[in-house]
């Protein structure tokens, strides 16, 4: 079960402590001027979309720098900084890690010699909402001991600061570094190719919006009903001519496959289909997406497509909501709310979730296009 970070101001004195101590300790390596930067971000597809403009910014401050990213999505296979960097020069270089290598014994001494061998004068941690205390200190730990004295950016996030949004909060990490502002969009690169092969995939009649539409999701609790998607594709082809892009992984083609042909006609099945760099052109060309609390859904906020977001009460509100005011967040929350489960332990079908009538997004879709 996720916990939510503690509010206690002690924890982030003690790792700025921690930090302003290391910075006076003998040994590593010291430049008027970073040389190499190593950049700590963990997290699957949302988490490194939420975070490009921070990455962005440190390249744009330092130009002539050899910059890092370290990272890991946890598990094998869900996607990661290596698709959603793809396309990105950002960073000369990238060390990824698995959940299952980083619980071997041997883990930790490897790293801190392949960090310390690399030489880095300043680290830049981007903690996300799950990180704790004790996780960062860890962090911090392994940078110190690797020879790292300039460290930035370990925070612990509270829920307090949950409203201003997941890329602001990102952003303060780089903040004493790079005053720079977010950047417009779009935020992921991409080349004529993408392009190419996204003309290729879109539907041959140019006649109505182009609509993109998210039904799965990572976590079972925060899944849209697929009836109900069935239900609002149909009324958006009926209505208003739609053309309908169902986007997802490969994963979920079957269910994908499912929505498709109950909507029959105006509607095309991408799932696993697309790169990230491709996914991020097709939501690019959208009129208007339509998605469930996931990753993809950052995808097509940061791309400059208007959202509509159909959120469960699992999370805290506001905590992943997507950047920007284009946007349209549907959500409800019931007294069970926020429960922070995967799935939800009370109904077949989340309360939270069912309170969502396809009424109530087709208006929200109708607005958009309007």
């Amino acid at each position: 079960m996720e916990t939510r970070p503690m509010s206690s101001p002690w924890p982030n004195f003690a790792l700025r402590s921690l930090c302003a101590i290391n910075a006076l300790l003998p040994g590593g390596v010291r430049h008027a001027e970073a040389e190499r930067i190593l950049v700590y971000r963990m997290g699957n597809l949302g988490d490194i979309v939420v975070a490009l403009p921070a990455f962005h910014a440190l390249r744009r401050h330092f130009p002539g720098a050899k910059i890092t990213l370290i990272t890991s999505p946890t598990k094998r296979g869900a996607p990661s900084a290596q698709e959603v960097l793809a396309k990105d020069d950002t960073f000369d270089d990238m060390i990824v890690y698995y959940e299952d290598e980083s619980s071997k014994s041997d883990f930790l001494r490897a790293m801190r010699q392949r960090l310390s061998a690399a030489r880095f004068d300043l680290a830049v941690l981007l903690p996300g909402d799950r990180a704790t205390a004790m996780s960062l200190t860890k962090q911090v730990a392994l940078l110190a001991t690797a020879g790292i004295r300039h460290i930035v950016g370990a925070r612990v996030i509270s829920a307090g600061d949950y409203r201003r949004g997941q890329v602001p909060r990102t952003m303060d990490s780089v903040a004493s570094l790079c005053g720079d502002g977010i950047e417009d969009f779009p935020w992921i690169r991409h080349d004529a190719d993408d392009e190419a092969h996204v003309a290729t995939l879109l539907p041959e009649t140019t006649d109505g919006p182009l609509i993109g539409m998210q039904c799965g999701a990572k976590r079972p609790a925060n899944r849209w009903m697929a009836d109900r998607f069935v239900a609002l594709g149909k009324r958006l082809v009926e209505e208003h001519k739609a053309r309908l892009i169902l986007t997802g992984s490969a994963g979920e083609s079957a269910l994908l496959s499912e929505i498709a042909v109950e909507i029959s006609a105006g509607c095309v099945n991408l799932a696993g289909k697309t790169t990230i760099p491709e996914l991020a052109v097709l939501a690019a060309r959208c009129d208007a997406f339509i998605s469930n609390d996931t990753g993809t859904m950052h995808v097509a906020a940061c791309m400059g497509t208007p959202v509509v977001a159909i959120f469960s009460g699992r999370d805290d509100e506001h905590r992943w909501y997507p950047y920007g005011d284009q946007h349209t967040v549907l959500r409800h929350s019931p007294d069970c709310s926020p429960c922070l489960e995967d799935t939800c332990p009370l109904y077949d079908d989340p309360i939270c979730l069912s309170a969502h009538e396809v009424d109530d997004v087709f208006a929200a879709v109708t607005k958009v296009l309007g």
